[in-house]
């Protein structure tokens, strides 16, 4: 009997031949049966072995398939072998066993310039879509990774001697993870190997240490809401007037009957997050809802593009935004003539509800544009979007006073760095007015460019600009009042500070209004506490993703890293301190000449923003306001920086090329460096 040669089958008895069916990067292989090893002497096999197509001249080594590692393991354990009489030899010797296969597998290689494994999806992090590289170099121990995007941009590599992205071609690894992606459905780890030339595949196996979430919670949701920490008053207002107007028509609506008592929001490190089993059945309708789910999710469910997306008419479209114009002019009108009610408790409380009832109806209108108009559309747009769809006119004119150095016009505004009426405007002098002071080096020439949406995305982006202006009009108002609330039940020894109201749920203050009594869920140490985690939560960030329980994309750059890739933004290369900015309690340690760092931003953080020597940004989101003000005032920008804000720590000193798209951190504080 002879050997075999596999040959590329989509039905072969080998998975070999599967995978080469499938256009992936197999090495010339053979099937051998044990008879072939019983009928030979060594030096007869040996003679055979050498007779096979002379691959790759004579530099050749044999991998040899012995079968899988364990009884319960998919993965072949995996034999070299440097010359016919070695493969030989371990052929004899695998046959001898009792009991013994019935055949081997043998691949035949040329020697290797490298060698190592690819993960389709980062192994470790279910909130990334990252394909992992991890590998050696020939004549190093030194195992190195590389990281790439989900973009197919290598963002992190390991530092060394000879660098791993140096020896490899970055196109073929990027090739073979497109394959693998395309002919599985889960995520994969193909051993590699690269002789430099061309990268062999020899096998692949399911990651096993990436299961499918059954539960997971994002706080990345939405275009525009809940950006940064909130207070437990403002997270039981905000959160149940979008349950209320926008999330239980839309399920009743769709007949989602399992997510009918399933909540869509909870409040975990002081952030809002979302549920995403909503956007899992959001996204089969619109596709722009699977950015807000986890990968694995996002693999399983997605449409590709050969799948059409039923898509509303162009009358209901025309509907729609009529009903969101005539809602947003109605609350304009009540907001106008909104006048301050009568210091009693009934006058208060009646108009707390008047402000309530304001809230609910804004979130249908808000809800429709951030979680389907806008999410559907912003994908369409690679560069960003102009400053003036995203901000309102008060934003801009504070921009345009801080470039022009009137800093008395900025600190007078009753611009807010937030909707929450926990944030002070800026004519109260909170201590984020206190850092407003003035550009460097102004200026309005930029070599970015930015997007021109399409009439029905301006018209979209408008109104999503005018509904955000009304949320911080209610939240303004709200903030009015229950300073006066705050103070009456201060005086009645209910509360030790006014501000403590702002950290009270909604049931809490209801019982404390209505009971005049303050409940036992909300005592002194209770609030203290509450206060405390709010404003620590404010400062370092938090989990991007809660899924299964675990936290996935933890801020605060606990996982420092000394070179960070981006897309170019706007050219130029700076030099100046690391700043994080994940709130609006943040914006008080901005300088001028600080290279700020930023995820989700909220419009009101420009006045402050502006003054940065540069700006490292996330994500690639055109609606991203910082993008804009960089292209706009030629801040030297990067964005699409994936997981910065979990790879940088404040105050280390950096260089910001953003011509090449990357950022050099230092691996210690200067003042480290004095001592």
């Amino acid at each position: 009997m002879s050997i075999e040669v596999l040959t590329a089958d989509v039905e072969g008895g080998e998975n070999l031949q599967r995978w080469a069916a499938m256009g992936l990067p197999i090495p010339p292989s053979w099937r051998i049966d044990r008879s072939v090893v019983a009928d030979s002497s060594a030096a007869s096999l040996t003679h055979q072995l050498r007779a096979l197509p002379r691959m790759f001249t004579d530099d050749r080594y044999w991998v040899l398939q012995q079968g899988p590692m364990n009884a319960d393991s998919r993965r072949e354990s995996l034999l070299n072998l440097d010359s016919d009489e070695s493969l030989a030899a371990a052929l004899r010797s695998i046959f001898d066993r009792e009991p013994g296969p019935d055949h081997v597998v043998i691949q035949a290689l040329p020697r290797q310039q490298a060698a190592g494994v690819l993960f389709t999806r980062h192994p470790l992090r279910q909130d990334l879509p990252h394909m992992v590289v991890e590998g050696v170099v020939d004549g190093s121990n030194e195992r190195q990774r590389l990281i790439f995007d989900d973009s197919g941009r290598l963002v992190h590599a390991s530092q060394a001697a000879v660098p791993l992205s140096q020896q490899v071609d970055e196109s073929q690894l990027r090739q073979l993870h497109t394959r693998l992606k395309q002919n599985f459905d889960r995520p994969q780890a193909g051993e590699w190997v690269f002789d430099g030339e061309q990268l062999w595949l020899l096998q692949t196996l399911p990651v096993g240490s990436l299961p499918e979430p059954k539960e997971a919670w994002t706080r990345r949701a939405g275009v525009g809401l809940f950006n940064q920490v909130e207070t437990p008053l403002w997270y039981t207002l905000a959160g149940r007037w979008l349950k209320a107007a926008f999330w239980e028509p839309l399920v009743e609506q769709a007949g989602w009957s399992r997510l009918a008592k399933v909540e869509p929001y909870r409040r975990q490190h002081s952030h809002i997050y979302t549920n995403c089993a909503f956007f899992r059945e959001l996204q089969q309708q619109h596709k722009g809802a699977a950015r807000f789910v986890p990968p694995a999710w996002q693999q399983l469910e997605i449409h590709d593009d050969a799948t059409p997306v039923r898509s509303r008419s162009r009358l209901a479209n025309t509907v729609t935004q009529w009903r969101h114009r005539w809602t947003l002019t109605q609350l304009s009108l009540d907001i106008r003539h909104w006048k301050e009610p009568d210091v009693t408790r009934e006058g208060l409380w009646r108009a707390f509800m008047r402000l309530d009832a304001m809230g609910e109806a804004l979130s249908r209108v808000d809800g429709e544009l951030a979680y389907l108009t806008l999410a559907d559309a912003l994908p369409r747009y690679g560069a960003p979007l102009p400053l003036a769809l995203l901000a309102t006119p008060a934003e801009l004119q504070a921009v345009e006073a801080l470039a022009r150095g009137d800093l008395e016009a900025v600190r007078e505004t009753s611009l807010r760095p937030g909707a929450d009426p926990v944030h002070a405007p800026l004519n109260e002098g909170p201590a984020q007015a206190a850092t407003l002071n003035g550009l460097q080096q102004p200026g309005v020439v930029s070599d970015g460019q930015l997007a021109q949406p399409s009439e029905q995305d301006t018209n979209a982006l408008r109104m999503a600009r005018t509904a955000r202006g009304l949320r911080f009009a209610i939240g303004n108002r709200l903030r009015r009042l229950l300073r006066s609330m705050g103070a009456i039940v201060v005086e009645q020894g209910m509360l030790q500070h006014p501000d403590d109201i702002y950290f009270l749920y909604f049931d809490e203050l209801w019982q404390l209004w209505m009971g005049q009594k303050l409940p036992a869920s909300a005592g002194r140490e209770v609030i203290g506490d509450r206060k405390l985690r709010y404003l620590d939560d404010g400062l370092q960030g938090a989990p991007d993703w809660k899924m299964d329980q675990v936290g996935y994309g933890f801020g605060g750059g606990q996982r420092l890293s000394p070179l960070l890739r981006g897309l170019p933004l706007v050219n130029g290369s700076v030099e100046g301190p690391i700043r994080r900015v994940c709130s609006a309690w943040c914006l008080n340690k901005i300088q001028p000449g600080d290279i700020v760092v930023v995820d989700q931003v909220e419009p009101a953080w420009l006045p402050w923003l502006v003054q940065a020597a540069g700006l490292v940004i996330a994500e690639q989101d055109p609606a991203n306001a910082a993008a804009s003000l960089a292209v706009t005032y030629g801040i030297p920008a990067i964005w699409s920086a994936s997981d910065v804000m979990h790879s940088v720590q404040d105050n280390l000193q950096a260089t910001l090329d953003a011509t090449q798209g990357q950022l050099d951190v230092a691996a210690v504080l200067e003042d480290d460096n004095a001592n």
